[in-house]
């Protein structure tokens, strides 16, 4: 399967060398290879190389257009030494260097020929790659067969949603959470053999950046009825937590799994519905009865999450709907206009968020807030002066808050997330 990265490319300070032709001794052939690239001839050094060839290990791609680029931003190199020159198993010839280049920088180039002469591998260059976990998960989730509906049971602890699955061959649970983007798996369960070391990828939410998060390729989750096979996705330490039974929480589960469902949660009977949806948001099959109807209602995707608009008093209020908080959360900015709707309470308490950072905030109960024509009961809300949902300009989230379990365990809530439409019952 063809893995997808956004590519950042960085000089490893290395050159290449291969044989011009066979009768050549190894240095001759170097030496003419290193002429090449410090001409920045890459007609020259096209004609030793195949369509297939590769440039380091940057995936596959058109090296007629790319190579002259590469080259435009290639170092000089004053002088070489050959350190290997050995043959593979597949019959390939492998040329290794210790250079040294016209900056003062030294590195330990590679080039790899083929059977005949070719030079398969110019490696004067690597990418430092950065995972795109979205990519990743939609491409593992295509390439599942899915079933009309899905049935999930859950667990609550401490307010929150955990689904039970398999990962790897192991049993555990995931903490089902609608705020995070994609899948992220906990390094604890996570072998050395499917980390990739060359990838990295970064997260931002409440809190900050999740720091040291890591690249994992190869998994095989089963969730739900469904097996999701060769999936890659972002590692990440987190904090040690499992459910009482001692039983293990891989990681979080995002709105990423939801593709092609809507979503309804059921806190009495602890389950989540999924119903598959075209990409208009119309069921393809059968659906779940979801008990007395009390209205439809508009939201709007931002990013991964959906927005709804929360009325208290006379002002309403733009609110994103996130299972994985256990509390609503509401930015202090906004708690003087609707005081007459709060009831604090005496205590502070402390929020985390993916960059592990937690402080204190004020306690309350927010008081007559109704969607559309439904009315909610007190919700237990955190007021806080950290950032919600991260992002920035364009990328930041136009919301002054966020609704978790509080108003979620109230009523059978579905998510419709292609009609941008929210039904509760």
């Amino acid at each position: 399967m063809i893995k997808r990265f956004i590519f950042f490319y960085v000089f490893f300070l290395f050159c290449s060398s291969f044989t011009l032709a066979q009768k050549k001794g190894i240095k001759e052939e170097v030496e003419a290879i290193v002429n090449f690239l410090n001409e920045k001839n890459s007609r020259a050094l096209l004609a030793l190389m195949t369509d297939s060839s590769r440039i380091g290990n940057l995936p596959p791609m058109d090296i007629q257009k790319v190579l002259p680029e590469i080259l435009s931003n290639f170092k000089g190199v004053e002088k070489f030494d050959i350190i290997s020159d050995m043959s593979l198993a597949n019959g390939d010839h492998l040329v290794s260097l210790q250079v040294t280049y016209a900056d003062g920088k030294s590195g330990k180039p590679t080039f790899q020929f083929n059977k005949l002469g070719k030079l398969v591998n110019l490696g004067i260059i690597k990418a430092r790659l950065k995972g795109n976990p979205e990519e990743a998960l939609t491409q593992a989730l295509n390439a599942t067969e899915k079933a009309d509906t899905l049935r999930i049971p859950f667990q609550m602890e401490n307010g929150l949603i955990y689904v039970p699955a398999e990962l790897n061959g192991q049993q555990g649970f995931f903490m089902f959470d609608s705020g995070a983007p994609v899948l992220i798996l906990r390094k604890k369960y996570v072998s050395v053999s499917h980390i990739n070391k060359e990838v990295s990828v970064d997260f931002t939410g409440m809190g900050g950046t999740m720091r040291d998060v890591q690249w994992a390729v190869g998994n095989t989750l089963k969730w739900g009825g469904m097996t999701i096979e060769d999936l890659d996705a972002p590692v990440a330490a987190m904090d040690d937590m499992e459910l009482e039974n001692g039983v293990p929480i891989f990681g979080l589960m995002g709105y990423g799994m939801l593709k092609d469902y809507q979503l309804t949660f059921d806190y009495t009977r602890q389950e989540l519905l999924l119903e598959r949806v075209d990409k208009d948001g119309d069921l393809v099959g059968s659906s779940f009865k979801k008990g007395k109807y009390q209205g439809l209602f508009s939201m709007r995707m931002k990013r991964h999450i959906p927005i709804v608009d929360i009325a208290i008093g006379d002002h309403v209020y733009p609110m994103g709907i996130d299972c994985g908080a256990n509390a609503n959360v509401l930015k202090e900015d906004v708690a003087a206009a609707m005081n007459s709707y709060i009831d604090y309470g005496d205590e502070n308490v402390s929020i985390s968020g993916v960059g592990g950072v937690a402080q204190n905030n004020r306690v309350a109960y927010l008081m007559k807030a109704m969607i559309g024509s439904v009315a909610l009961e007190d919700m237990y809300t955190v007021f806080t002066n950290q950032a919600i949902g991260g992002g920035e300009g364009d990328d930041a989230l136009p919301i002054v808050g966020l609704l978790g379990t509080p108003f979620l365990n109230q009523n059978k809530i579905t998510l419709n997330f292609n009609k941008g439409e929210i039904t509760v019952y």
